[in-house]
């Protein structure tokens, strides 16, 4: 039965948007969550494909990622989680190496016998490292750090591309703990004995996951609205009243916005609004992502790094090479993706274009690869797709229980210094949730 007395709005509904209603609908609160797309998911919505599913943007799961195997037990959805050994390919210069084993190291030429063993050791101990260890490091630079530990020949060869590919004018400034994390996390999701990276899928994609969640959430009496954003989350003498959607005000408790914290400073409207200024000094890059439907595989590999000047794509990700039966047929998905910040005008180049000038990043990596492999493809994009985490940036993540009282936040830059991830959203939604209902008990809630 829902609690009548205390009203809860989520507004939108990616994955801790859904994880944050399920919670709460879960222990008897009355929940609408919005969502001003047709679909829900967020950054983890999906398109149809055959008979099923392929999301706008590629998802993996590590053999860490406890958070999601924990809502996929509560979910019944355990046994749809599926593993695989799969590799990494590294194109450097105009040539391809494989760079997943431990063993692969030793056949990369452009470094030397000393700087591949100090590469490795220090992988190794960055994987042992505690998960707190970033806290040491959060006010250097990723460039001095990944310097100061692989030597410089490494870092330009390997991480400076890697780094300016996803942050561009920002990558100068990017924390150390980013690029910490990012190691940390891959490296504990490879096997113990032969360090053979591991990675999963959840069958049928993450709109699986998704759909579990709203049903889940209509079941314990939570309502969805889709295809139409709220208008204005209003305030009055410092604290929530409620929201305006389709032209009508409607009174809540409590608003939970899981959406990017620039379009929530601009929906804020009433007395204490400027309580929340702060929200604006975040900044974050966009993405330009191209899916491929291609009719034969393009590498071996599940990710392919870039560090060549000529190609402005912050990787190749063949997702076939991770869930085989992505398509029906036997066909092969590739994700190419740009970050780019969103006023630059390359994030707005046509759709044609894009797909031709990535096509050409193909053709320069495999020269045999032709336009006639393509089956079908798609672009999407994404106005902030990846805060950007600079130096100290922990002084700079927004609290879930905001300055305006009944008024919560989610982001994902409060992730830090973890990326963006399904496992990582459905604990900062089950978080947001948790200081809800703590607040609602000091309200004097059941």
């Amino acid at each position: 039965m829902s609690d009548s007395g205390h009203r809860v709005a989520v507004i939108g509904g990616g994955v801790a948007g859904l994880t944050a209603a399920y919670e709460l609908t879960r222990q008897g609160v009355s929940v609408a969550l919005y969502e001003k797309e047709q679909t829900l998911g967020g950054l983890a919505s999906s398109f149809p494909l055959d008979d099923g599913y392929l999301e706008r943007y590629y998802h993996f799961i590590c053999l860490n990622d406890h958070e999601y195997f924990q809502m996929l037990e509560e979910l019944g959805l355990k046994e749809r989680l599926r593993w695989r050994l799969t590799k990494m390919g590294q194109y450097y210069q105009g040539a391809w190496y494989s760079f997943g084993y431990p063993w692969d190291v030793l056949f990369f030429r452009p470094w030397g016998w000393a700087e591949k063993l100090r590469f490795g050791l220090r992988i190794m101990d960055i994987k042992r490292q505690p998960a707190g260890a970033w806290r040491a490091i959060e006010h250097r630079t990723a460039e001095e750090w990944l310097i100061d530990q692989f030597g410089r020949r490494v870092y330009e060869s390997i991480y400076a591309p890697l780094i300016s590919l996803k942050f561009g004018p920002y990558a100068g400034r990017l924390s150390a703990a980013w690029m910490w994390a990012r190691i940390h996390r891959l490296g504990k999701s490879r096997t113990r004995l032969l360090q053979l990276e591991k990675l999963g899928y959840l069958q049928g994609g993450t709109q699986t996951l998704v759909d579990a969640l709203a049903e889940r959430i209509r079941r314990q009496g939570g309502v969805i609205h889709t295809g139409r954003p709220v208008e204005a989350i209003l305030l009055d003498g410092g604290r929530v009243q409620g929201v305006r959607f389709a032209g009508e005000t409607i009174p809540y408790d409590a608003v939970l916005a899981t959406i990017p914290t620039p379009y929530l400073a601009g929906m804020v409207h009433g007395a204490g609004q400027e309580r929340l200024a702060g929200l604006n000094n975040i900044d974050s890059i966009g993405v330009t992502c191209l899916v491929l439907r291609l009719k034969q595989r393009y590498s071996p590999y599940f990710w392919t790094n870039i560090s060549d000047s000529r190609i402005a794509l912050a990787g190749v990700i063949e997702f076939s090479n991770l869930n085989a039966g992505v398509c029906a047929n036997g066909d092969h998905i590739l994700y190419l993706p740009q970050y780019l910040p969103s006023d630059s005008p390359r994030y707005h180049l046509a759709d044609e274009e894009i797909y031709q000038e990535y096509l050409g990043y193909l053709r320069l990596m495999r020269p045999d690869f032709d336009a006639s492999w393509v089956r079908a493809w798609w672009v999407f994009r994404d106005q902030y797709a990846q805060p950007i985490c600079t130096t100290g940036f922990s002084q700079q993540v927004a609290g879930m229980v905001s300055p305006v009282q009944g008024l919560f936040i989610t982001d994902s830059h409060q992730l830090y210094p973890d990326d963006r991830t399904v496992s990582n959203s459905i604990g900062l939604g089950r978080r947001a949730a948790a200081h809800i209902l703590a607040e609602r008990g000091k309200d004097g809630g059941d």
